[in-house]
């Protein structure tokens, strides 16, 4: 990666004040919430590397020096927090888990700077499961480890994460996916510092300017799917505003986010992206209703010729979920494969009949497996087309799509399929 012309000398000198508020004050980002966590924490890193800036993280999927997994957790974590205290890491990051905030608790004004993805994302449902509940107390630990001359970056258009980071005296970054939001709105009159988004640009106001400076083009962030997916792009505002507010600059952004997309190794699952045949496989497995409306949002929003869909059983989705689940399917129209070997069968029926309930019903084929339904899938996609694969086991799925398998495509079935001019 080629950095940017400020030497990690003058960009450490700034940095480091925001970073260690205090002289027993870590430099470790915390991120917390439901949904976003993995995904902003690989942004971070990436702008970090454009700055030229050393980094550990624990995530989800272990303990990263550098991007390079360590072997166990407790004790490569250790050495990373040790490594940070004497300055041999410039910034760690920590997903927060929130059983374990919970039960552990955290130590209060501990953390300088504490980003806050999404809790529910405004569904009222959601709030009252017991799921839910959890993380929000756990959320309410968070928010006390702040350390009072320290940082929230915080989700305005999930008003019960705008709500909370309120109760809170230290600097509050707010971001939003439409600058007419009224949180952030009220946020900005207030003279305080936001990122948003407007007609697919990032935009940015720090506290110290009223001026609103173009950050860059939201598509260009590949996992974005050209700037349609709207959880990708609140994590993009979220890297954003963590990068500002730390004291990283545009370039430093700019470098970081153009063309990143989560990897098929440490994101099994997370929107992953795949081409093959001149076609988009997105591999998703969503955990909540709200993340596969989104991810249904941004595929009819994306130009392409047909969609296909393969799911199974939706493990991420609660039984009240299935039939809104299996609507959202359907919605999208083209093909769904589906399948569900191992799922009971009053679960599928409901999404079944979920499917049967769009306005416009879809094609629907019964597959053995998700193996097989894979193997469909790939000897059918055609040029321009569009796959949302629902994995029931994510990491099988990419092991069986990346890297790209060499099916190829009959030529008379590609003529056949040849869109009209």
């Amino acid at each position: 990666m080629t950095h940017t012309s400020a030497s990690p000398q003058s960009i450490r000198s700034r940095v480091n004040p925001r970073l260690r508020p205090a002289p027993d004050v870590l430099p470790i980002i915390s991120i917390a919430g439901t949904r976003g966590k993995s995904t902003v924490a690989w942004m971070l890193t990436e702008v970090l590397d454009a700055a030229g800036l050393s980094h550990g993280a624990w995530l989800s999927s272990g303990v990263y020096v550098q991007g390079e997994l360590e072997h166990g957790e407790l004790g490569p974590w250790s050495r990373v927090v040790l490594a940070a205290r004497y300055g041999e890491i410039d910034v760690a990051v920590q997903e927060l888990v929130p059983e374990t905030v919970v039960a552990a608790g955290l130590p209060e004004a501990a953390y300088p700077v504490t980003i806050l993805t999404t809790l529910c994302g405004n569904n009222e449902a959601c709030l009252t499961t017991a799921d839910t509940r959890l993380v929000r107390r756990s959320l309410e630990h968070v928010i006390r480890s702040v350390h009072p001359d320290g940082v929230i970056i915080a989700n305005a258009d999930d008003f019960d994460i705008a709500a909370l980071s309120a109760e809170t005296s230290s600097e509050r970054w707010l971001f939003a996916l439409h600058y007419e939001n009224p949180a952030l709105q009220q946020h900005l009159r207030n003279g305080e510092p936001a990122v948003w988004l407007r007609d697919g640009t990032v935009y940015a106001r720090s506290s110290a300017s009223l001026a609103h400076q173009r950050i860059m083009d939201a598509g260009k962030v590949t996992g974005t799917l050209d700037g349609t997916i709207l959880f990708q792009l609140q994590n993009v505002l979220a890297s954003v505003a963590t990068s500002l507010a730390i004291g990283l600059t545009v370039d430093h952004i700019r470098e970081g986010l153009d063309g990143f997309e989560p990897s098929v190794d440490r994101q099994p699952g997370a929107c992953n992206i795949v081409r093959f045949n001149e076609a988009t496989i997105v591999v998703d497995a969503p955990r909540q209703i709200t993340s596969l409306r989104m991810l249904a949002r941004g595929i009819r929003h994306k130009p392409h010729r047909r969609t296909l869909v393969v799911s199974g059983c939706l493990p991420g989705l609660s039984d009240d979920q299935l039939n809104e689940g299996g609507r959202i399917l359907g919605g999208l129209g083209g093909v769904v494969l589906l399948h569900g070997e191992h799922a009971d069968r009053r679960r599928m029926d409901v999404i079944r009949r979920g499917i049967g309930s769009a306005s416009i019903p879809p094609l629907v084929l019964s597959m053995k497996d998700e193996g097989r339904s894979l193997d469909y899938l790939l000897n059918t996609i055609a040029p321009k087309d569009v796959a949302v694969v629902i994995a029931d086991d994510a990491q099988a799925v990419l092991g069986q799509l990346w890297p790209a398998p060499t099916i190829s495509i009959a030529s008379a079935r590609r003529e056949w399929d040849k869109p009209d001019d």
